[in-house]
């Protein structure tokens, strides 16, 4: 109980219960980031948080006076249901679907109900009628989201290091705002000898009409009288924009593309989707050598000219759609990528790329530009514009000189404060330009932070609360009488505190679960405790505490546990010690033909549990027992070793899907906890295993013995490579052969093993060492699965005969039985 990792083992059936996944499932399964709400669940159980607050805090912790980041992120409890892109979708059927999905995962884990039948009617069992299963609906139904792609609302995760930045640039700034006078002095300075000079008559951007244009995959590209380029015709999944320019310019510090809307783009555009969004995946800029002009002298084509790489530095953006930051379209990642809420946000959008060190020779020059669109599908920019800048740190501001020549006490607030920006940026003295220079870093990597910044879901109400009714048939278009926020009438009412002036929220709710008073909830949490060490619960039935379910086993037990439960304050830990430091858990396992005849299930508990591990502890177990378990906790998921090619085989949506991202070093080797989980193709080794896929509330799992499992443990790569860690250690941590059989059964096992067992085991050690001697290949072929390096200080086929009795241990049902 005091481990750190006590969290991650517990959690693990929560996760289950909360229907986590790292993806939103339905056809497309894209990704979602719910990883820092699996983390807040870890934490909880490790700082042992009273369940009431548990429950508080994951129901309504958004509704708390002053909630924290925390209390908010732990709402997510109510956002990991499933979430569709599909197009076509209608919007509020899917809406409902989330609601319902919530009011009946709340209602089977805090209350061991089949909500859900009384979805379309009354429950024709359980004494809940169709009426009060809206009125529940009514708590769950003020989240202001939308039925297609609606992540939001969102949170940004905890980041430590975000943190610090931000410090510092409100420190730099400060320091900044310090130097105002001298600013004022410098810059009445430097607008007089502008004037005087005229050396801002030149204009800052230069639109340059492309020499060329064309589209990779066959859209049609038209240029318009300002310079522009129209796309318009095939509306391919993916494409890619090629424009050259040709210019005399020499140090161009900037690029500036313009994403221009345009009538014949769906609603407007600026992009070419069909709700006028795009996404820039990746602007790559080239330029042709100097070298270019000496081909054209001697009469060789200029047509295919060789381009030097430019490389870009920075991207700014007057607007960037919240995961799709304008510094994604130049990270050389083409899954993400610029975007601009184009369903939303109807307007002109400007992005500017500053290059690494500026180009251009002042001669003839060519600029070649390319805009990839890879995310999604016809994502594309639907109508933009180039410019290029010669002048340092140019920006989004007016001409300069337009500005200044317009009398200090005529300009306007905003003209102003572009002109201040332009006059820090490029000609400000040295010791002001170190500190803009300073804050421009800053901002620079305070928003690429941000740019990696966890948005994670929460729940969140709307001000104006959304009206509630009736479904007929449960069907989101037959709506009948309206309904408020109330609880069936079978149970305790709400707490005092709601008035006729006050409507009971989500808040309320949560409250109610645990007031003390409510007759199922600490019952049905400590019915989870106890099937979490006996394998099953003394009511068999988790997910079902109505008049169908089979009635506990020992009710006034039952009872009793809830009651210590409560008086305890809720105390989880106090509640699990006292379960498996009882006399009853404590019994040895051993039984009679007589007594399994009489009770095979054990409900009489008249012995202690024996039962299979889940998948995940069957893992983690052989990665510890190896050597090899990374036990760091926290953190995003990871990518362990996975069949190759599984991903796109079952869910492969062009645009949408990608192949398994395998990972490396201690991604391997993390624990099956954070092990990414994909809806539509769960982790196969632990669904062998009778891990869900959590497509919905599970509050128990089924037990399976099939040959798959066998298959498993002697030929998936994990448990050949922890195999091979096994024997390693057998070999390093004893003496003689014999110490080391006993010693890697006794990892595995907890016991050592009889003189019967030791026996067998060297027998078949003895008979590998013989065919590996005999055959080195094979010895080679088996050392090398797995990326762990191996220990080259033991020979090929000694090393090879001892991961053989490491994966005959892996399969021994002592293994994988608890206890």
């Amino acid at each position: 109980l005091r481990s750190r990792h006590y969290g991650e083992h517990f959690a693990r059936e929560w996760l289950d219960a909360a229907r986590y996944a790292d993806t939103n499932g339905y056809q497309y399964d894209t990704e979602r980031t719910q990883w820092p709400w699996r983390d807040w669940v870890i934490q909880a159980y490790n700082d042992n948080k009273p369940f009431d607050d548990f429950t508080v805090e994951q129901l309504a912790g958004d509704l708390l006076p002053n909630p924290t980041i925390e209390q908010r992120i732990a709402t997510g409890f109510n956002r990991n249901h499933g979430i569709t892109i599909e197009g076509g979708v209608i919007d509020e059927e899917y809406r409902t679907e989330y609601v319902i999905d919530r009011v009946v995962t709340t209602s089977t884990v805090w209350m061991g109900m089949t909500m859900i039948c009384a979805r379309c009617h009354d429950h024709k069992y359980d004494p809940i009628s169709q009426r009060e299963f809206y009125q529940l609906f009514a708590f769950f139904n003020q989240v202001p989201e939308r039925g297609n792609s609606g992540f939001d609302p969102r949170v940004k995760a905890p980041n430590t290091k975000l943190e610090d930045l931000s410090r510092q640039l409100a420190e730099s700034r400060a320091a900044l705002q310090n130097r105002e006078a001298d600013i004022v002095t410098a810059q009445q300075q430097w607008e007089q000898r502008q004037v005087s000079s005229g050396e801002v008559t030149q204009p800052a951007w230069h639109v340059i009409p492309p020499a060329s244009y064309q589209a990779s995959s066959g859209a049609d590209l038209v240029l318009q009288d300002d310079g522009s380029v129209l796309a318009g015709g095939k509306e391919p999944a993916q494409e890619t924009y090629e424009i050259v320019l040709n210019t005399d310019l020499r140090n161009v510090t900037a690029i500036r593309l313009e994403a221009l809307t345009h009538p014949t783009l769906p609603h407007n555009g600026p992009g070419r989707a069909f709700n006028s969004n795009f996404v820039l995946s990746e602007v790559e800029v080239a330029v042709a050598t100097v070298a270019e002009r000496s081909k054209a002298a001697s009469g060789e084509s200029e047509d295919q000219p060789d381009y030097e790489t430019v490389k870009l530095a920075k991207a700014i953006a007057d607007y960037s759609q919240q995961g799709f930051e304008i510094g994604r379209s130049i990270d050389g990642n083409a899954s993400t990528g610029w975007a601009v809420d184009g369903p939303t946000r109807k307007e002109n959008r400007v992005a500017i790329f500053t290059p690494e060190r500026p180009f251009g020779n002042g001669e003839s020059n060519r600029v070649r530009i390319r805009l990839r669109h890879h995310y999604g599908s016809a994502h594309a920019i639907g109508r933009l514009r180039l410019a290029l800048s010669t002048r340092p740190g140019v920006g989004f501001e007016d001409d300069a000189a337009a500005i200044v020549a317009i009398p200090a006490e005529r300009r306007t607030a905003k003209q102003k404060q572009l002109l201040r920006a332009h006059f820090l940026r490029t000609a400000a003295p040295a010791d002001l330009r170190q500190l803009v220079d300073r804050v421009e870093q800053l901002t620079t990597e305070v928003d690429a932070a941000n740019t990696s910044a966890v948005m994670t879901m929460v729940m969140q109400d709307m001000p104006n609360p959304r009206p509630t009714h009736v479904l007929y048939r449960g069907q989101y278009d037959q709506p009948r009488d309206q309904v408020e926020p109330a609880v069936p009438s079978v149970f305790p009412p709400l707490s005092g505190e709601v008035t006729s002036e006050s409507r009971p929220n989500r808040l309320t709710f949560a409250r109610w679960l645990v007031s003390g008073e409510h007759p199922l909830t600490a019952r049905v949490a400590v019915n989870r405790y106890w099937q979490h060490y006996y394998g099953v619960g003394l009511v068999k039935t988790p997910e079902d505490f109505g008049t169908q379910s089979e009635p506990p086993s020992h009710p006034q037990l039952l009872d009793w546990l809830a009651t210590e439960f409560m008086s305890s304050g809720w105390d989880v830990k106090a509640m699990q010690r006292m379960i498996v430091t009882s006399a009853t858990y404590r019994q040895a396992v051993r039984m009679t033909p007589a007594d399994f005849e009489r009770d095979p299930e054990n409900r009489l508990l008249a012995r202690g549990p024996r039962r299979r591990l889940e998948a995940e502890v069957i893992r983690d177990s052989v990665l510890a027992a190896s050597g090899l378990l990374v036990d760091k906790v926290g953190g995003p998921s990871v990518y362990p070793y996975h069949p190759k090619g599984l991903w796109l085989e079952i869910n492969n949506r062009p645009g949408y899907s990608k192949a398994y991202p395998h990972g490396s070093g201690e991604q391997l080797y993390r624990r099956s906890m954070y092990t990414f989980w994909k809806r539509t193709v769960p982790p196969p080794t632990m669904q062998t295993f009778d891990a869900p896929e959590r497509e919905f509330c599970v509050m128990r799992r089924s037990s399976t013995n099939t040959p798959l499992q066998a298959f498993v443990l002697l030929h998936d790569p994990q448990f050949v490579e922890g195999a091979r860690g096994l024997a390693q250690r057998m070999i390093r941590e004893a003496n003689d052969d014999n110490a080391r059989l006993a010693h890697g059964f006794r990892l595995l096992t907890a016991r050592w093993p009889t003189a019967k067992e030791l026996e067998l085991l060297r027998e078949s050690l003895d008979s590998r060492r013989v065919f590996y001697e005999a055959n080195s290949d094979a010895a080679e072929q088996l050392l090398q699965v797995g990326e762990s390096p191996r220990d080259e200080s033991v020979t090929t086929a000694e090393l090879a005969a001892w991961t053989a009795v490491g994966r005959l241990l892996l399969n021994l049902s002592e293994t994988i039985t608890k206890p």
